[in-house]
């Protein structure tokens, strides 16, 4: 897959994401470092709610401040921290050299502007181009990310598009300026099996062709399975196990990492599915401690006292986990 160059484009360290409201403060990303080499797809996993999206908008710096605010660490993205530039300066970068396909098709394009004239936009914000070059670039992102009759479609408005296109659309406009980092939030959310397919392949060709980095953001593991290099999961605002693709599904080591690869479907057609017991807490009100023990099998006295950071396992530097089975906690009282 990716090749890996010895400098990250993008390095997350230490990041806090809070939301501060009238009930409590929501801590929706706590302390979590992350890093992307060039040309790698990287997935970012976990249930709905465990802080996913709000780090892929704390790298595009689109959390509106207040209520939300980065209480500590830094997005470095080829070595520049985004979070101390001008807002100026980081339009530049975003939908530029960063981009992002947002979730929700439906709601990301805007209803009164034809999807040529939408890509054409992005195309005149961030590059030289005059109007004619800004359209015969558009037409051929579309016939890139293979919509079918790009010369009719071009002229055509979102509410007249399929919901496989829509996203298509959003994918040329993300793509449009050859980024250096693709962040797809769950890019097949909405879409059949078929269009799901024909998406994800035609992000691997892109990635494959120009050797952009990818954040895949999902919660479909046969996803992760087929098209990522390494994995991040995510559990309550933390990454609790990080590893190559292979590793994880091979040999998980987090109880949630484990849960998670349990609970899908086996080859046994009447065998019942697993399932992790309990829910995901609110995280504007944390259990103390690791956040998954209360629903954890394994847990230690160690896991309801204090919060275990991740760390690598013994003899195996790129398989990182946060979970007192595995570290010392005979130090915590």
């Amino acid at each position: 897959m990716g090749s890996k160059s010895k400098d990250p484009l993008l390095e997350i360290q230490n990041l806090s994401t809070s939301f501060h409201t009238d009930e409590n403060v929501v801590r929706s990303v706590r302390n979590i470092n992350l890093c992307l080499y060039p040309g790698e797809t990287v997935a970012l996993v976990g249930e709905s709610g465990c802080g996913k999206s709000v780090t892929a908008l704390s790298t595009m710096r689109l959390i509106p401040i207040p209520p939300g605010k980065f209480e500590n660490g830094r997005i470095l993205y080829k070595g520049k921290d985004l979070l101390q530039i001008t807002e100026q300066d980081m339009q530049k970068i975003r939908g530029n050299e960063i981009s992002m396909v947002f979730q929700e098709p439906m709601t990301s394009l805007n209803p009164i502007f034809t999807i040529g004239d939408q890509i054409c936009e992005t195309i005149l914000l961030h590059q030289n181009k005059t109007e004619d070059e800004a359209m015969e670039l558009t037409l051929e992102i579309l016939k890139k990310v293979a919509i079918p009759s790009p010369e009719q479609r071009i002229n055509q408005y979102p509410h007249e598009l399929s919901g496989g296109m829509k996203q298509r659309v959003m994918i040329a406009m993300s793509i449009v300026c050859n980024p250096s980092l693709l962040i797809a939030d769950e890019p097949t959310t909405a879409l059949d099996v078929t269009i799901q397919a024909q998406i994800l392949d035609l992000l691997n060709v892109l990635r494959n062709d120009t050797a952009m980095s990818i954040l895949l953001i999902t919660h479909n593991l046969g996803i992760v399975a087929q098209y990522s290099d390494r994995v991040a999961v995510m559990y309550s605002g933390k990454i609790v196990e990080q590893a190559s693709v292979e590793k994880i599904f091979a040999s998980p080591s987090h109880p949630y990492t484990k849960g998670l690869i349990n609970s899908l479907p086996k080859d046994e057609i009447n065998e019942k599915l697993a399932t992790i017991p309990g829910t995901v807490p609110h995280p504007a009100f944390l259990p103390e401690g690791c956040a998954f023990h209360p629903r954890c099998p394994d847990k230690i006295d160690a896991c309801e006292k204090k919060i275990p950071e991740l760390q690598p396992l013994e003899n195996q530097p790129n398989h990182q986990v946060a979970c007192w089975l595995y570290h010392d906690s005979v130090s915590i009282t």
